[in-house]
């Protein structure tokens, strides 16, 4: 996979979506964004879906012009469908129209409401690396050379192995037998 998060906004708000991918990007976040990474050439709205599927995180750029945009809706609809994580970055305080309330009422969003955008693009970064982190824990123990070792994934290695031990693997059936009724 070439990139992690899928960037979503209205045409009107690219100045938003580019520092909001520049942003991840600094971070080390992976990013697509049309038209930047549609290869010349490539059907487009083929290359939006192909991302789309391939991303693990959308990034919504609310407003009121993706509020009402035709491609922002199909765009949140195919994330929807393809059950990745739906995050609005909500730049302007408008309600959610009916289409896309549809898709994301009940989805936690981020306010980037009050100037300057810069102090919201850290907490929109520190939350994507979340999701992307806690995506990964569901995914069970990254393979080897896809993921740098970790913390976390030592940690793992080091708990699987401790309960191969007969010992341990005895104390867990009986404290599961005696926590029975």
């Amino acid at each position: 996979m070439a990139h992690d998060v899928f960037i979503s906004p209205a045409v009107e708000d690219r100045r938003t979506a580019d520092a909001v991918c520049a942003a991840l990007e600094a971070s080390g976040i992976r990013c697509w964004i049309a038209p930047r990474d549609v290869l010349p050439g490539a059907d487009y709205a083929q290359a939006i879906v192909e991302a789309i599927s391939q991303s693990r995180v959308m990034v919504l750029v609310f407003s009121s012009r993706s509020n009402h945009s035709r491609h922002v809706r199909r765009e949140v609809e195919r994330g929807v469908n393809r059950d990745i994580a739906i995050l609005p970055f909500r730049i302007e305080d408008v309600p959610l129209s009916p289409s896309l309330e549809y898709f994301i009422g009940a989805v936690q969003w981020l306010d980037a409401l009050t100037p300057p955008l810069e102090k919201h693009l850290g907490h929109l970064t520190e939350t994507v690396s979340l999701l992307l982190s806690r995506e990964r824990l569901e995914e069970g123990p990254p393979d080897e050379g896809r993921y740098k070792p970790t913390l976390l994934r030592n940690a793992y290695e080091s708990a699987k192995g401790w309960f191969r031990r007969p010992t341990v693997r005895l104390a867990a059936v009986f404290a599961a037998a005696v926590g029975q009724p």
